[in-house]
């Protein structure tokens, strides 16, 4: 009874997961294939773009804000919204943030709790508030 269960959970799950990809690409995320976004994950779907290469794993907490409403209310002829482009094999710790207009390379770690305000190199390891690159892991 209980594999049963399991199953059933297991699937609803990824029923879940369909609906809320398809919610993000209705939206104009652009997500590439055999990418993980945690359901406890929030991307920008209102403003500005977001675009997710292949084999990224986004994990839960993490927020993807392509906009600034604060920049909008300091200068009414700022653009308030950017661009987040994520590349191919990143990996995003659990409760971190990624801010308008960066990049994060290709084979890239971003830490737990980290808020990225800058572009990411590929090959790196980025931590901390603001994430710094610690090293590179070619």
């Amino acid at each position: 009874m209980k594999t049963v269960i399991r199953k059933l959970v297991f699937y609803a799950g990824q029923v879940i997961r369909f609906i809320y990809y398809s919610f993000l690409r209705f939206n104009g995320v652009e997500i590439g294939k055999n990418t993980f976004i945690s359901l406890g994950a929030k991307i920008d779907t209102q403003f500005g773009k977001v675009v997710i290469g292949d084999n990224v794993h986004i994990t839960s907490g993490c927020v993807l804000l392509a906009h600034d409403g604060a920049l909008k209310q300091m200068d009414p002829s700022a653009n308030p919204r950017g661009k987040i482009v994520v590349e191919n094999n990143v990996f995003i710790g659990v409760n971190s943030v990624v801010l308008m207009n960066v990049t994060i390379g290709e084979n890239s770690v971003i830490g737990a709790g980290s808020i990225v305000n800058k572009d990411i190199p590929k090959n790196s390891l980025a931590i901390g508030n603001p994430a710094k690159v610690i090293r590179s892991l070619e």
